[in-house]
């Protein structure tokens, strides 16, 4: 009989977040090796703007096998549910069998906020960023504020989100955080001021930034992705991805949304030293960390270990 574990009881589990950095970084080692299975994702669409993704994948050096099903459902802001949900399966790699099942949102926002920790990390003008974060009072802007302060500590983290109550409420609960605060709820401005810009707003009808905003050594990591026109990726000096398999699938990868996507390296490469990333210090980079499985495998197998 498989384990099942909630939401609740991952909440309850300590878990030192440097350890989770460690993890995907990990992950993204093994996607450089080539040492993953990992096929483009498979999704429906039920409702406009929202998809139902399966992730399956396989570690073979760790020998984590299973898949994910995630749910992201812009429109469930306003119903005061969740936007992002879903659960991770983890089966036994000598028979197949499930052995666990986790809810996956935590995990989900975690690993991803990580991944850009890893792309700054390594794709960043300057050693000390200053990061600014477009949808900071999501579930997936929360993670990424935790992940900086875990793994950058006394950051300066611009804030933005739609209203300035949500802001001041971040600015309240991340009073004590190793961080330096601010709020700046104009577009333009938030891009202008930051090294490092994180676009965690998921529920866009139009593209809200404007490709004459980004300035020379700036990294965009696109968490969601429709807040640019689709030429960004002509604006910019280099594209970087975590998969180009994923981002590249004509169902259900990125090119719908920008038709010129082709990214220059994925960012498992660099981390192996198979390629140098940023070319100057004055590059303009723009990511697509679309979301790996083998990184959800990775932290799932963690989190299982921590009960």
């Amino acid at each position: 009989m498989h384990q099942y574990v909630s939401a609740e009881q991952i909440a309850a589990v300590p878990i030192p977040l440097g350890d989770i950095y460690d993890l995907v970084e990990e992950g993204f080692r093994l996607q450089g090796c080539g040492e993953f299975e990992l096929p483009a994702k498979q999704g429906i669409h039920p409702r406009s703007q929202s998809f139902l993704h399966a992730m399956p994948a396989y570690l073979p050096t760790k020998d984590l096998a299973g898949a994910k099903l995630v749910s992201v459902y812009p429109g469930n802001a306003s119903k005061g549910v969740p936007t992002t949900s879903g659960v991770i399966v983890m089966l036994d790699s000598d028979t197949g069998i499930v052995t666990a099942i986790l809810d996956a949102a935590w995990i989900t926002n975690m690993r991803t906020a990580m991944a850009s920790m890893v792309d700054a990390r390594y794709l960043a003008a300057t050693p000390r960023p200053v990061f600014g974060i477009v949808g900071a009072a999501g579930a997936c802007g929360r993670a990424h504020l935790e992940a900086i302060a875990a793994t950058a500590p006394g950051s300066r983290v611009l804030l933005n989100s739609r209203t300035p109550a949500k802001c001041d409420q971040l600015l309240q609960e991340f009073g004590n955080e190793p961080l330096d605060l601010a709020v700046q709820l104009n577009y333009e401005a938030i891009v202008k001021e930051c090294d490092v810009l994180i676009v965690c707003t998921s529920y866009l009808e139009a593209p809200i930034f404007e490709a004459t905003w980004l300035h020379a050594g700036q990294n965009v990591l696109n968490v969601h992705t429709r807040a640019w026109a689709p030429d960004i990726t002509s604006h910019v000096d280099q594209v970087s991805c975590d998969n180009r398999t994923q981002v590249l699938d004509p169902a259900n990868g990125l090119t719908g949304t920008y038709p010129s996507l082709d990214p220059d390296f994925e960012l498992g490469d660099v981390v192996v030293g198979n390629h140098p990333g940023r070319e100057s210090a004055s590059s303009k980079i723009l990511s697509f960390n679309y979301g790996l499985a083998t990184l959800d495998l990775l932290v799932a197998d963690y989190v299982l270990r921590r009960l």
